[in-house]
């Protein structure tokens, strides 16, 4: 008899313990937010874009010019073939293939400082962005935000995406966006004595 009064004692306070936990728990209140609009609509993504688009126009009148000049060469070095003897023309040729690879290098080096300027951009943006979707959660008393592609259909209302975009082009109306020079190559080490 002790034993199920103790199995039912516990039996009833492990059942209303939790009945107590689900009664803490708020009601949702969902809100939703279009963060495809907030990269496209707010003051910093357009601003973001435009030196975006400026950088990328620079580097391909870079590399444009670059080519033209190494068709250039390669044109000369191909028709001075016939009149340099054959170990002359086998040099200018692999100095020529090296300036190629060195170019091909470089190519790839700025395409890859200008990815990290563009993570690293929008890191500050998603860092700026944070608190104003957590004030707005406040503001609006909801417990949950949810991005609106994973939405099917919503009442109005629920939708804040204007407010983020308003608080949002307060906050950081704009970014510079610089592509960072080309790191030197490190000096060779001196040959050891």
């Amino acid at each position: 008899m002790k034993k199920t009064i103790v199995i039912l004692a516990t039996l009833s306070a492990f059942l209303f313990g939790g009945i107590a936990i689900a009664q803490e728990v708020p009601a949702a209140k969902i809100i939703v937010v279009d963060t495809r609009l907030i990269s496209t609509n707010s003051a910093v993504a357009q601003d973001m874009n435009r030196q975006i688009t400026q950088i990328q126009n620079t580097l391909q009148a870079e590399i444009e010019a670059q080519n033209a000049a190494l068709r250039a060469e390669s044109q000369e070095i191909e028709q001075q073939r016939a009149l340099q003897p054959p170990e002359v023309f086998e040099q200018r040729n692999e100095e020529f293939r090296l300036k190629v690879s060195q170019h091909q290098q470089e190519l790839q080096q700025k395409q890859l400082r200008l990815e990290r300027v563009l993570i690293d951009a929008n890191d500050e943006v998603q860092r700026v962005l944070k608190p104003i979707l957590q004030n707005v959660l406040q503001q609006t008393g909801a417990t949950m935000m949810i991005e609106k592609s994973n939405v099917m259909e919503q009442i109005p209302g629920l939708d804040v995406t204007t407010r983020v975009i308003e608080q949002l082009d307060i906050a950081l109306p704009s970014l510079k966006i610089e592509l960072p020079p080309a790191a030197t190559p490190a000096a060779a080490p001196a040959p050891a004595q």
